[in-house]
Protein backbone atom coordinates (compact mmCIF):
# COMPACT_ATOMS: atom_id res chain seq x y z
CA UNK A 1 0.00 0.00 0.00
CA UNK A 2 3.31 2.41 0.48
CA UNK A 3 3.88 2.12 -2.89
CA UNK A 4 0.36 3.24 -4.13
CA UNK A 5 0.51 5.73 -1.51
CA UNK A 6 4.12 7.12 -3.25
CA UNK A 7 2.70 6.89 -6.29
CA UNK A 8 -0.40 9.11 -5.47
CA UNK A 9 1.90 11.57 -4.04
CA UNK A 10 3.86 12.17 -7.50
CA UNK A 11 0.90 12.08 -9.16
CA UNK A 12 -1.06 14.76 -7.10
CA UNK A 13 2.25 16.85 -7.86
CA UNK A 14 1.91 16.72 -11.16
CA UNK A 15 -2.08 17.73 -11.26
CA UNK A 16 -0.62 20.39 -9.03
CA UNK A 17 1.75 21.48 -12.32
CA UNK A 18 -1.47 20.87 -14.82
CA UNK A 19 -3.48 23.31 -12.84
CA UNK A 20 -0.70 25.96 -12.10
CA UNK A 21 -0.84 27.14 -15.82
CA UNK A 22 -4.89 28.31 -15.34
CA UNK A 23 -4.97 27.92 -11.23
CA UNK A 24 -3.41 30.71 -9.55
CA UNK A 25 -4.09 29.00 -6.25
CA UNK A 26 -2.10 25.96 -7.67
CA UNK A 27 0.97 28.30 -8.92
CA UNK A 28 1.09 29.51 -5.83
CA UNK A 29 1.13 25.94 -3.85
CA UNK A 30 3.81 25.12 -6.84
CA UNK A 31 5.96 28.16 -6.64
CA UNK A 32 6.01 28.39 -2.47
CA UNK A 33 7.66 25.09 -2.84
CA UNK A 34 10.52 26.35 -5.00
CA UNK A 35 14.04 25.50 -2.55
CA UNK A 36 11.54 25.08 0.28
CA UNK A 37 14.05 22.79 1.62
CA UNK A 38 17.15 24.47 0.97
CA UNK A 39 15.59 27.66 2.43
CA UNK A 40 14.30 25.71 5.90
CA UNK A 41 17.68 24.43 6.26
CA UNK A 42 19.66 27.68 6.00
CA UNK A 43 16.61 29.32 8.22
CA UNK A 44 16.59 26.26 10.87
CA UNK A 45 20.50 25.69 11.51
CA UNK A 46 22.17 26.46 14.70
CA UNK A 47 19.20 25.85 17.10
CA UNK A 48 19.86 23.44 19.71
CA UNK A 49 16.51 23.88 22.50
CA UNK A 50 13.40 22.83 22.68
CA UNK A 51 11.53 22.64 18.88
CA UNK A 52 7.68 22.18 18.66
CA UNK A 53 6.40 21.63 15.12
CA UNK A 54 2.64 22.12 14.15
CA UNK A 55 1.17 21.13 11.20
CA UNK A 56 -2.35 22.82 9.82
CA UNK A 57 -3.87 22.82 6.13
CA UNK A 58 -5.18 26.25 6.40
CA UNK A 59 -6.70 28.68 8.33
CA UNK A 60 -9.42 26.45 10.17
CA UNK A 61 -7.20 24.10 11.69
CA UNK A 62 -4.47 26.67 12.52
CA UNK A 63 -7.33 28.48 14.61
CA UNK A 64 -7.42 25.10 16.11
CA UNK A 65 -4.03 25.46 16.95
CA UNK A 66 -3.50 28.93 18.09
CA UNK A 67 -4.79 28.33 21.57
CA UNK A 68 -2.03 25.95 21.80
CA UNK A 69 0.78 27.88 20.59
CA UNK A 70 0.03 30.47 22.66
CA UNK A 71 -0.24 28.81 26.25
CA UNK A 72 2.58 27.12 25.12
CA UNK A 73 5.03 29.77 24.45
CA UNK A 74 3.35 31.88 27.24
CA UNK A 75 4.74 28.92 29.57
CA UNK A 76 7.97 28.32 27.62
CA UNK A 77 9.15 31.28 26.09
CA UNK A 78 12.05 29.73 24.90
CA UNK A 79 10.22 26.96 22.70
CA UNK A 80 11.01 27.51 18.65
CA UNK A 81 7.51 26.97 16.99
CA UNK A 82 7.68 26.00 13.43
CA UNK A 83 4.65 26.12 12.01
CA UNK A 84 3.28 24.42 8.32
CA UNK A 85 0.98 24.58 6.52
CA UNK A 86 -0.24 22.81 3.36
CA UNK A 87 -2.56 25.19 1.52
CA UNK A 88 -1.13 28.43 0.05
CA UNK A 89 -4.57 30.57 1.38
CA UNK A 90 -3.04 29.25 4.65
CA UNK A 91 0.35 30.06 5.06
CA UNK A 92 -0.07 33.67 2.90
CA UNK A 93 -2.29 34.75 5.96
CA UNK A 94 -0.52 33.61 8.80
CA UNK A 95 3.32 33.64 7.25
CA UNK A 96 4.17 36.67 9.69
CA UNK A 97 2.68 34.71 12.62
CA UNK A 98 4.05 36.89 15.47
CA UNK A 99 4.64 33.49 17.91
CA UNK A 100 5.86 31.32 15.72
CA UNK A 101 9.66 31.07 14.55
CA UNK A 102 9.23 30.20 11.47
CA UNK A 103 6.52 29.51 8.97
CA UNK A 104 6.87 27.36 6.08
CA UNK A 105 4.97 25.27 2.66
CA UNK A 106 4.96 21.73 3.89
CA UNK A 107 7.19 20.17 1.60
CA UNK A 108 5.65 17.52 -0.35
CA UNK A 109 5.22 14.16 1.35
CA UNK A 110 8.43 11.88 -0.23
CA UNK A 111 10.61 9.74 2.06
CA UNK A 112 13.50 11.77 0.86
CA UNK A 113 11.67 15.41 1.13
CA UNK A 114 10.65 14.39 4.77
CA UNK A 115 13.87 13.31 6.16
CA UNK A 116 15.55 16.79 4.67
CA UNK A 117 13.34 18.65 6.52
CA UNK A 118 12.63 16.64 10.10
CA UNK A 119 16.86 16.28 10.19
CA UNK A 120 17.00 20.48 9.79
CA UNK A 121 14.11 21.04 12.16
CA UNK A 122 14.95 18.32 14.88
CA UNK A 123 11.17 18.66 16.43
CA UNK A 124 10.69 17.45 20.12
CA UNK A 125 7.22 17.50 19.49
CA UNK A 126 4.46 17.56 16.74
CA UNK A 127 1.28 18.20 16.49
CA UNK A 128 -1.31 17.94 13.85
CA UNK A 129 -4.58 19.56 13.67
CA UNK A 130 -7.33 17.33 12.56
CA UNK A 131 -6.20 15.84 9.56
CA UNK A 132 -3.73 16.18 6.11
CA UNK A 133 -1.78 13.24 7.88
CA UNK A 134 1.74 13.32 6.09
CA UNK A 135 2.78 9.50 6.18
CA UNK A 136 6.57 10.13 5.39
CA UNK A 137 6.78 13.31 7.79
CA UNK A 138 5.37 11.72 10.66
CA UNK A 139 7.36 8.44 10.40
CA UNK A 140 10.26 10.67 10.21
CA UNK A 141 9.61 12.32 13.07
CA UNK A 142 8.52 9.05 14.71
CA UNK A 143 12.35 7.99 14.58
CA UNK A 144 13.97 11.23 15.50
CA UNK A 145 12.13 10.53 18.70
CA UNK A 146 9.77 13.86 18.87
CA UNK A 147 6.73 13.03 20.75
CA UNK A 148 3.48 13.17 18.15
CA UNK A 149 0.28 14.24 18.78
CA UNK A 150 -3.36 14.61 16.41
CA UNK A 151 -5.68 17.21 18.02
CA UNK A 152 -9.29 18.03 17.28
CA UNK A 153 -9.63 14.84 15.47
CA UNK A 154 -12.66 13.54 14.35
CA UNK A 155 -13.66 10.40 12.17
CA UNK A 156 -16.34 9.06 9.73
CA UNK A 157 -17.07 5.68 8.52
CA UNK A 158 -16.68 6.59 4.93
CA UNK A 159 -12.59 7.80 5.59
CA UNK A 160 -9.85 5.75 4.27
CA UNK A 161 -9.03 4.91 7.29
CA UNK A 162 -11.62 2.00 7.43
CA UNK A 163 -11.39 0.94 4.08
CA UNK A 164 -9.27 -2.17 2.34
CA UNK A 165 -7.23 0.27 1.17
CA UNK A 166 -6.38 2.36 4.14
CA UNK A 167 -3.46 1.14 5.09
CA UNK A 168 -1.31 3.35 5.11
CA UNK A 169 -3.39 6.18 6.66
CA UNK A 170 -3.68 3.36 9.84
CA UNK A 171 0.02 3.15 9.68
CA UNK A 172 0.40 7.28 9.88
CA UNK A 173 -2.70 7.21 13.06
CA UNK A 174 -0.60 4.25 15.08
CA UNK A 175 2.95 6.62 14.93
CA UNK A 176 0.74 9.28 17.38
CA UNK A 177 1.76 9.63 20.71
CA UNK A 178 -1.94 10.48 21.59
CA UNK A 179 -4.96 11.33 19.58
CA UNK A 180 -6.92 14.00 21.12
CA UNK A 181 -10.71 13.44 19.66
CA UNK A 182 -13.66 15.66 19.24
CA UNK A 183 -16.31 12.64 20.44
CA UNK A 184 -16.88 9.17 21.79
CA UNK A 185 -17.77 8.04 17.96
CA UNK A 186 -14.69 8.41 16.90
CA UNK A 187 -12.55 6.42 19.16
CA UNK A 188 -14.75 3.43 18.65
CA UNK A 189 -13.93 3.40 14.78
CA UNK A 190 -10.66 4.06 15.71
CA UNK A 191 -10.99 0.87 18.08
CA UNK A 192 -12.03 -0.96 15.74
CA UNK A 193 -8.55 -0.74 13.73
CA UNK A 194 -6.74 -1.28 16.77
CA UNK A 195 -5.74 2.50 17.38
CA UNK A 196 -6.28 2.87 21.34
CA UNK A 197 -3.83 5.92 21.49
CA UNK A 198 -6.90 8.08 22.15
CA UNK A 199 -8.46 10.78 24.52
CA UNK A 200 -11.96 12.20 23.83
CA UNK A 201 -11.53 15.43 24.65
CA UNK A 202 -13.40 17.68 22.41
CA UNK A 203 -12.96 20.33 20.33
CA UNK A 204 -10.17 23.39 20.83
CA UNK A 205 -12.33 25.23 17.95
CA UNK A 206 -14.90 26.10 21.08
CA UNK A 207 -11.69 27.17 23.19
CA UNK A 208 -10.55 29.16 20.37
CA UNK A 209 -13.96 30.76 19.28
CA UNK A 210 -15.40 31.67 22.92
CA UNK A 211 -12.36 33.78 23.30
CA UNK A 212 -12.44 35.52 20.06
CA UNK A 213 -15.84 36.52 21.06
CA UNK A 214 -14.85 37.27 24.77
CA UNK A 215 -11.87 40.10 23.02
CA UNK A 216 -13.88 41.20 19.64
CA UNK A 217 -13.15 44.61 19.22
CA UNK A 218 -15.71 46.83 17.86
CA UNK A 219 -16.03 47.74 14.14
CA UNK A 220 -17.43 52.05 13.84
CA UNK A 221 -18.18 51.16 10.09
CA UNK A 222 -20.54 48.20 11.16
CA UNK A 223 -22.19 49.95 14.12
CA UNK A 224 -22.85 52.95 12.07
CA UNK A 225 -24.33 50.79 9.39
CA UNK A 226 -26.67 48.85 11.52
CA UNK A 227 -28.10 51.55 13.44
CA UNK A 228 -31.19 50.26 15.29
CA UNK A 229 -32.39 47.83 12.52
CA UNK A 230 -32.47 43.91 12.30
CA UNK A 231 -29.33 42.55 10.81
CA UNK A 232 -28.36 39.51 8.99
CA UNK A 233 -25.06 38.57 8.43
CA UNK A 234 -24.04 36.45 5.60
CA UNK A 235 -20.67 34.79 6.11
CA UNK A 236 -18.18 32.54 3.34
CA UNK A 237 -21.43 32.44 1.00
CA UNK A 238 -21.44 31.28 -2.26
CA UNK A 239 -23.67 32.10 -5.33
CA UNK A 240 -25.73 29.71 -4.63
CA UNK A 241 -26.05 31.21 -0.81
CA UNK A 242 -26.03 34.59 -2.61
CA UNK A 243 -29.09 33.41 -5.31
CA UNK A 244 -31.22 32.62 -2.18
CA UNK A 245 -30.49 35.63 -0.19
CA UNK A 246 -31.16 37.81 -3.20
CA UNK A 247 -34.29 36.72 -3.22
CA UNK A 248 -35.31 36.96 0.13
CA UNK A 249 -33.80 40.48 0.56
CA UNK A 250 -37.37 42.14 -0.59
CA UNK A 251 -39.30 40.28 1.70
CA UNK A 252 -37.77 41.99 4.89
CA UNK A 253 -37.81 45.70 4.48
CA UNK A 254 -35.83 47.67 6.78
CA UNK A 255 -33.30 44.86 7.48
CA UNK A 256 -29.91 45.33 7.37
CA UNK A 257 -27.89 42.62 5.29
CA UNK A 258 -23.65 41.98 5.39
CA UNK A 259 -22.55 39.59 2.93
CA UNK A 260 -19.17 38.24 3.76
CA UNK A 261 -18.36 35.97 0.56
CA UNK A 262 -15.78 32.93 0.72
CA UNK A 263 -13.97 34.55 -2.41
CA UNK A 264 -13.28 38.17 -1.75
CA UNK A 265 -10.94 38.85 -5.19
CA UNK A 266 -12.34 42.28 -7.10
CA UNK A 267 -14.29 39.85 -10.10
CA UNK A 268 -16.40 38.42 -6.98
CA UNK A 269 -17.12 41.41 -5.28
CA UNK A 270 -17.89 42.97 -8.37
CA UNK A 271 -20.54 40.33 -9.45
CA UNK A 272 -22.07 40.52 -5.66
CA UNK A 273 -22.51 44.48 -6.44
CA UNK A 274 -24.47 43.55 -9.69
CA UNK A 275 -26.61 41.11 -7.86
CA UNK A 276 -27.11 43.29 -4.86
CA UNK A 277 -28.16 46.63 -6.66
CA UNK A 278 -27.41 49.77 -4.08
CA UNK A 279 -25.06 47.70 -2.09
CA UNK A 280 -21.37 49.33 -0.97
CA UNK A 281 -18.24 47.48 -0.12
CA UNK A 282 -16.55 48.10 3.25
CA UNK A 283 -14.15 49.77 1.90
CA UNK A 284 -15.93 52.32 0.13
CA UNK A 285 -18.46 52.49 3.06
CA UNK A 286 -19.19 56.22 4.60
CA UNK A 287 -22.35 56.34 6.64
CA UNK A 288 -24.36 55.87 3.53
CA UNK A 289 -28.04 55.09 3.75
CA UNK A 290 -28.06 51.27 2.17
CA UNK A 291 -29.29 48.29 2.91
CA UNK A 292 -26.47 46.07 1.98
CA UNK A 293 -22.99 46.13 3.30
CA UNK A 294 -20.48 43.80 1.11
CA UNK A 295 -17.16 42.65 3.17
CA UNK A 296 -14.17 43.08 0.49
CA UNK A 297 -11.13 42.21 2.85
CA UNK A 298 -10.48 38.91 4.96
CA UNK A 299 -10.34 38.96 8.48
CA UNK A 300 -12.77 40.37 9.82
CA UNK A 301 -16.00 38.06 9.88
CA UNK A 302 -15.49 36.62 13.14
CA UNK A 303 -15.74 40.15 15.13
CA UNK A 304 -18.85 40.88 12.84
CA UNK A 305 -20.87 38.04 13.91
CA UNK A 306 -21.34 40.34 16.70
CA UNK A 307 -24.14 42.74 15.47
CA UNK A 308 -25.58 40.10 14.24
CA UNK A 309 -29.66 39.15 15.12
CA UNK A 310 -29.48 36.40 13.01
CA UNK A 311 -26.73 34.59 10.91
CA UNK A 312 -26.49 32.83 7.88
CA UNK A 313 -23.48 30.63 7.17
CA UNK A 314 -22.54 29.58 3.72
CA UNK A 315 -21.43 26.29 1.84
CA UNK A 316 -24.78 24.21 2.48
CA UNK A 317 -25.44 24.45 -0.83
CA UNK A 318 -22.01 23.60 -2.01
CA UNK A 319 -18.93 22.66 -0.95
CA UNK A 320 -20.27 21.79 2.11
CA UNK A 321 -20.89 23.92 5.52
CA UNK A 322 -18.29 26.36 6.69
CA UNK A 323 -17.81 27.11 10.33
CA UNK A 324 -20.76 28.21 12.40
CA UNK A 325 -19.17 28.60 15.65
CA UNK A 326 -17.70 31.88 14.77
CA UNK A 327 -21.40 33.32 14.76
CA UNK A 328 -22.57 30.79 17.92
CA UNK A 329 -20.13 31.98 19.58
CA UNK A 330 -21.97 35.48 20.56
CA UNK A 331 -25.50 33.45 20.77
CA UNK A 332 -26.53 34.26 17.57
CA UNK A 333 -29.27 31.64 15.64
CA UNK A 334 -27.53 30.75 12.46
CA UNK A 335 -29.15 29.14 9.59
CA UNK A 336 -27.54 27.33 6.77
CA UNK A 337 -28.25 25.00 3.41
CA UNK A 338 -28.94 21.14 3.88
CA UNK A 339 -24.97 20.23 3.54
CA UNK A 340 -23.61 19.74 7.02
CA UNK A 341 -23.38 15.90 6.83
CA UNK A 342 -19.80 16.39 7.58
CA UNK A 343 -20.50 18.81 10.60
CA UNK A 344 -21.67 16.73 13.85
CA UNK A 345 -21.56 19.94 15.94
CA UNK A 346 -24.03 21.92 12.99
CA UNK A 347 -26.18 18.51 12.97
CA UNK A 348 -26.24 18.36 17.08
CA UNK A 349 -27.71 22.03 17.26
CA UNK A 350 -29.74 21.37 14.62
CA UNK A 351 -31.36 18.42 16.72
CA UNK A 352 -31.74 20.75 19.81
CA UNK A 353 -33.03 23.35 18.34
CA UNK A 354 -30.24 25.89 18.28
CA UNK A 355 -29.31 25.68 14.25
CA UNK A 356 -31.43 25.49 11.54
CA UNK A 357 -31.22 23.97 7.92
CA UNK A 358 -33.22 25.39 4.85
CA UNK A 359 -33.36 23.54 1.74
CA UNK A 360 -34.88 26.39 -0.32
CA UNK A 361 -35.94 29.94 -0.38
CA UNK A 362 -38.98 29.31 0.91
CA UNK A 363 -37.91 27.82 4.08
CA UNK A 364 -35.63 30.37 3.95
CA UNK A 365 -37.71 33.28 4.17
CA UNK A 366 -39.93 31.18 6.64
CA UNK A 367 -36.72 30.98 9.27
CA UNK A 368 -35.71 34.45 8.94
CA UNK A 369 -39.32 35.66 9.47
CA UNK A 370 -39.40 33.39 12.59
CA UNK A 371 -36.26 34.50 13.95
CA UNK A 372 -36.32 38.21 13.54
CA UNK A 373 -39.67 38.94 14.30
CA UNK A 374 -39.98 36.66 17.60
CA UNK A 375 -38.10 37.23 20.90
CA UNK A 376 -34.88 35.36 21.14
CA UNK A 377 -33.42 35.83 24.14
CA UNK A 378 -33.81 32.26 25.24
CA UNK A 379 -32.60 31.12 21.95
CA UNK A 380 -29.19 33.05 22.34
CA UNK A 381 -29.16 31.71 26.26
CA UNK A 382 -29.31 27.99 25.70
CA UNK A 383 -26.96 28.63 21.97
CA UNK A 384 -24.15 30.04 24.52
CA UNK A 385 -24.71 27.58 27.19
CA UNK A 386 -24.26 24.63 24.49
CA UNK A 387 -20.73 26.55 23.49
CA UNK A 388 -19.55 26.78 27.04
CA UNK A 389 -20.64 23.41 27.78
CA UNK A 390 -17.46 22.33 24.99
CA UNK A 391 -15.25 24.05 26.09
CA UNK A 392 -11.94 22.40 27.84
CA UNK A 393 -9.94 20.88 24.92
CA UNK A 394 -6.99 23.21 24.93
CA UNK A 395 -6.15 22.51 28.87
CA UNK A 396 -6.63 18.64 28.30
CA UNK A 397 -3.89 19.13 25.26
CA UNK A 398 -1.67 21.33 27.35
CA UNK A 399 -1.37 18.98 30.17
CA UNK A 400 -0.59 16.16 28.13
CA UNK A 401 1.87 17.96 26.05
CA UNK A 402 3.68 19.89 28.84
CA UNK A 403 3.95 16.73 30.29
CA UNK A 404 5.68 14.17 27.33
Amino acid sequence: MLAFYNIGIRLYHFAVFVASFFNPKAKKWLDGRVGLLTRIEKETSGFSGETLWVHCASLGEFEMARPIIERLKESNSSLRVILTFFSSSGYEVQKNYELADHVFYMPLDTKANASRFVNAIKPSKVIFVKYDLWFHHLNEAKKHGAKLMLISAQFIASQQYFKFYGATGRKALQLFSKIFLVDGDSEKLLHQIDVKNTTVCGDTRYDRVMEIAEKAESISEIEQFKGDSKLVVCGSTWLEDEKLLQSALSSFPGTKWIIAPHEVGPKNIERLEMLFPGSVRLSKYQNSNVDVLIIDSIGLLSKVYQYADVAYVGGGFRTGLHNILEATAFGVPTVFGPDYSRFPDAGEMVYNGLAFSIRNENELESKLEELLNNNESDLKVAILDFMNNRMGATEAILEYTNKC
